[in-house]
């Protein structure tokens, strides 16, 4: 029975209105076989996905993919003609008309008198008393000028304060950027000090030990007192004795250091310096009680030998303590910057410094939010006190107007020359200043020099892009669709209406087309982006504030909503656009008779059919 259905949309689709008389008797036929089919059959329903009937495991839906029509789609849009030949005559004042000079097609130039109103209470009021208004008006205008002037450079200050914060913000950030580097670099340069001074260490012993048993190789990890050279400390027994366990404690501190966790290298380096300074003073010591001779005999240093000995050693020393003051001061700077930025330094040692903030940094945002403050305090103060000089010159005005208007004003001056298309006032009626008397045509402006009349609509937002100026649009008038018009974009709006989301747009209109002024048009947007697929119409459901289709996903299994837009529709399709594809299975079962849990759309609320 469904891919009855189907193959009847397939023939309508291809044949157009033309076929559908044929399918409706077939479609008849095929009802009577289903209603006799449906007590006999026992087969699961039929699924239709792709213009084909497959089996599904139950449940299953009855879907359709949509017809592409276009990869592009179009819209039509109201718009209205403006004529920028077109002027309105009002009346200066509230009165009755007494007479009418002009009528529709009449020429008028300007300032001509078009209409006269009777007069008003008596004539001719006290120039006095409009002299006094008017002066009051005059100064009420000057207090509101000056405290604008006022307002603004009190303003454009505070501003400035704030572009001076927010500088010193970005500096003080910039110097936090630098803190962290140099915690890096004072950590790197730490380690630094420490490995070389690891490498002084084992120099040092290398000299001792080369002093003490003539060679850098031994057996065993300890040197006794029996190990040192004869020709040592003959002078004084004690100095060999006192300088064999010192080297032994530097030789089992260096190697020991390897193995020392990364966060105390650092102090055992200290312990190892003052071990080799230890040895290295033992060393000078045993070498004072050594006998020497002036020249070479067997057993016996030289003079010369015995002093180059006495040099290496100090030399050694010297390079255990310019170590040692190297490793004190790269401890200290970095000490001292940790002591400056406590709370920077724990984000830098946690890897966490996004959100870090240094002392300076933190005073600075503070201060910054203080200021701005401030600023929204002094611009509300500001723009009420203006405010309130503005409505004394609101009130001032409205008391000249109304002496003004008491004195008489009975002419209705046209202000433009052009021709008169429509009369607003009838002899004997009332009239207000806000009432269009008169209406002229052919009025010379300077938007009439770059077009005489243009059509402006409101383009919605999401097709904010379909448009650009320059380009060439289509509209056509509504009692007549076939006979269509050109138009050149000539001006968009920089912004979008809040109430209507739209973006308003004027084309210009070919001179030798006349329009009169609002005629309303139907323009036509061709959205290429956007394309344009062609449903039954009963697959439209109607929600909320839009349209939706029930889609099925091909993985789950699952019907989930995508919302649609409906470009037209003519009773038994709907060509629609939105967040459908070419490959979209759209469900064509009646949602109140199925019940299944649905998945979450992309672009859609999770729901239940």
């Amino acid at each position: 029975m469904k891919n009855m259905f189907l193959s009847l949309y397939r023939l309508m689709t291809r044949s157009g209105r033309k076929g559908i008389a044929g399918a409706a008797l077939l479609l008849t036929a095929g009802v009577s076989y289903s209603v006799f089919a449906s007590f006999s059959s026992t087969q699961p329903p039929l699924l239709v996905e792709a213009g084909a009937a497959a089996v599904m495991q139950e449940p299953a839906f009855t879907t359709l993919q949509p017809v592409l029509l276009s990869q592009s789609s179009s819209i039509i849009l109201l718009g209205t003609v403006l004529s920028h030949e077109t002027a309105n005559i009002f009346p200066r004042r509230e009165g009755i008309v007494e007479d009418i000079y002009v009528d529709i097609g009449d020429k008028v130039t300007k300032n001509q008198v078009v209409a006269l109103l009777l007069p008003k209470g008596v004539e001719g009021q006290s120039t006095a008393v409009i002299a006094e208004k008017n002066a009051r008006k005059a100064q009420a205008q000057s207090d509101y000028v000056t405290t604008q002037n006022v307002a603004q450079e009190t303003l454009i200050n505070a501003q400035q304060k704030i572009q001076e914060k927010e500088t010193a913000l970005f500096i003080a950030k910039r110097e936090q950027d630098s803190f962290l580097q140099q915690f890096a670099e004072q950590a790197a340069n730490v380690r630094q000090m420490v490995d070389q001074g690891f490498t002084t260490v084992r120099q040092a012993r290398q000299v001792t030990e080369q002093i003490l048993i003539g060679s850098n190789s031994r057996p065993g990890d300890t040197v006794q007192e029996e190990d040192l050279l004869d020709q040592l400390g003959q002078l004084s027994r004690q100095t060999r004795h006192d300088v064999a366990p010192l080297f032994t404690a530097l030789y089992d501190a260096e190697q020991a250091y390897p193995s020392v966790s990364d966060a105390r290298k650092q102090e055992h380096i200290v312990e190892i310096l003052h071990l080799a300074n230890d040895a290295l003073n033992g060393t000078i010591t045993l070498l004072s009680a050594t006998p020497s001779v002036p020249t070479m005999q067997t057993g016996f240093y030289t003079q010369q030998e015995l002093a180059n000995l006495t040099n290496k050693v100090l030399a050694s020393q010297e390079s255990i303590l310019k170590m040692q003051e190297k490793i004190e001061d790269a401890v200290n700077m970095y000490e001292k910057l940790i002591a400056a930025e406590p709370e920077l330094y724990k984000a830098y040692r946690s890897g966490k410094t996004e959100a870090a903030m240094s002392n300076k940094v933190r005073m600075m945002t503070s201060e910054l939010r203080t200021i701005q403050n401030n600023y929204e305090l002094t611009d509300a103060s500001q723009q009420q006190m203006v405010e309130r000089y503005r409505t004394m010159v609101d009130v001032a005005n409205a008391q000249l107007q109304s002496e003004v208007a008491q004195s008489g004003h009975r002419e209705i001056r046209s202000p433009f020359s052009g021709t008169v298309s429509k009369r607003f006032i009838e002899v004997g009626k009332i009239v207000a200043s806000s009432m269009t008397a008169f209406e002229l045509t052919d009025v010379p402006t300077s938007l009439a020099k770059k077009a005489k009349s243009e059509i402006q609509f409101g383009l919605p937002e999401h097709l904010a892009g379909a448009l650009h100026i320059g380009e060439t649009l289509v509209f056509f008038l509504p009692e007549s669709e076939e006979k269509t018009y050109q138009a050149e974009v000539a001006r968009i709006s920089p912004q979008v209406d809040r109430q209507t989301h739209t973006v308003t747009v004027q084309a210009k209109v070919d001179d030798s087309l006349n329009l009169p002024h609002h005629t309303s048009v139907r323009v036509r947007i061709v959205d290429r982006a956007t394309p344009l697929f062609r449903i039954p119409s009963f697959a439209v459901k109607r929600e909320d504030d839009g349209n939706v289709l029930w889609v099925l996903n091909e993985e789950s299994n699952l019907p989930y909503k995508a919302r649609v837009s409906v470009r037209s529709e003519d009773g038994e399709f709907a060509e629609v656009t939105g967040n459908i594809t070419a490959e979209s299975r759209i469900i064509l079962d009646s949602p109140g008779t199925i019940a299944l849990p649905t998945e979450e759309s992309p672009e859609s609320t999770p729901t239940s059919l």
